[in-house]
């Protein structure tokens, strides 16, 4: 890996643009170094006292450049939180072997054999001193460059959260402006005033389910997640005002996967519960995983919405719950002319989806069929995405 790295290299691997800490940084290390070893020295010219700093300059550019090169080098190796512990004491480790191979020779080859640095006295210390010091000093220069990290990372966690809550707040008006479609709630007060002389009770069972459905949208507009059983039983009053309006021609059919079937004993009041199709059957190992509110509702009103619904063309929806998954599929009889968009459907559910889970929207369309498919999470999957977010 080259160490003379690019600006967004240097970013990426050590958090800042450390160009200015170095200017900085190296001055004040070199003469807090010639502070050190200079203690104790006796008299000292200006010309030794200019020679110290150059010197203690020149070496510490040599342990600065040591440094930041192991610090790059291990954050290339071990990029993950899991390592930080590991990386740091490498780190560590590897600058003070650097550091003792540096002063060994500048120590036996160059302080040694220089008439200059012999008269100032610089040879007196000790090489145990000198190897403490120069590392103690090194060791701020690490701690400068990991608390630099460690705050960047914050700073960058912090705003993602913020962009986050950003995105989960556009995403909730999009779905309120999505479920209060006038078009459906103009439908919905037509098919109403139709049944009132009909059938006084139904019209009253209408009322109370197109109630719960608004009551419904506005409860779960600040949740990202609710409970699979709370989602399939909004979606029962949903269906209820569709089948209302449209009668037989809208026919709605419930299934469980094969994999599904095999992990519930189901009794035979289920089974026959099960065959009517009228409402969602949800074994109880599943009832409390978790999907994104009204995702489900909202596929199946865009098939409602892009599909002829006739007595020659009656539209059948199926939905089919999985150990991981709840499928919504139809054939296709497509309306001649386009439907007016509200600009929040496919994408936005993904985005939904994409903020809490890795686990993507499957979507599937030939020339006569559709199928959408979404995740249902265990609740421990979620607590710990969570936690994982929380942290960073």
């Amino acid at each position: 890996m080259n160490v003379f790295l690019t600006k967004q290299e240097r970013i990426k691997y050590i958090g800042f643009d450390d160009r200015i800490a170095a200017l900085v940084g190296i001055p004040l290390v070199s003469f807090m170094a010639f502070l050190l070893f200079s203690n104790g020295k006796g008299d000292v010219t200006i010309r030794h006292t200019i020679f110290c700093l150059l010197l203690g300059t020149v070496y510490t550019v040599v342990y600065w450049s040591i440094n930041r090169f192991w610090v790059i080098r291990m954050r290339h190796w071990l990029p993950g939180d899991e390592h930080t512990l590991k990386r740091i004491l490498l780190i560590v480790a590897f600058a003070l072997l650097s550091i003792t191979a540096v002063e060994y020779v500048s120590t036996y080859y160059i302080v040694d054999r220089s008439a200059l640095m012999q008269e100032i006295g610089w040879s007196k210390d000790s090489f145990l001193f000198k190897i403490s010091t120069t590392f103690t000093l090194c060791l701020m220069v690490l701690a400068m460059y990991e608390s630099a990290w460690f705050f960047t990372k914050f700073r960058r966690s912090q705003l993602a959260q913020e962009q986050l809550a950003k995105e989960n707040m556009q995403t909730q008006l999009a779905v309120l402006k999505q479920q209060m479609n006038p078009h459906f709630l103009f439908n919905s007060l037509n098919t109403l005033v139709n049944i009132i002389p009909e059938d006084s009770k139904k019209a009253t069972l209408f009322t109370q389910r197109l109630a719960a459905v608004y009551r419904r949208i506005l409860e779960y507009r600040h949740k990202e997640m609710i409970p699979l059983v709370e989602e399939l039983t909004a979606l029962q009053d949903y269906i209820f005002l569709l089948q209302t309006r449209f009668e037989d021609k809208l026919i709605v059919k419930w299934h469980l996967s094969e994999e599904t079937m095999k992990q519930v004993a189901r009794t035979p009041v289920q089974c026959e519960e099960e065959e009517s199709r009228d409402f969602p059957v949800i074994p109880p190992h599943l009832r409390h995983h978790l999907i994104v509110p009204l995702s489900v509702q909202l596929l199946v009103e865009n098939a409602v919405k892009h599909n002829i619904i006739s007595n020659e063309h009656p539209l059948q929806i199926d939905i089919t719950l999985g150990e991981d998954r709840v499928t919504v599929s139809n054939k296709l009889h497509l309306r001649n002319r386009k439907m007016s968009s509200t600009g929040w459907g496919h994408d936005n559910l993904k985005s939904r989806y994409s903020a809490i889970s890795s686990r993507p929207i499957v979507i599937r369309k030939t020339n006569d069929a559709y199928h959408a498919s979404l995740p249902i999470l265990p609740p421990t999957e979620v607590r710990e995405l969570a936690e994982e977010r929380r942290t960073g």
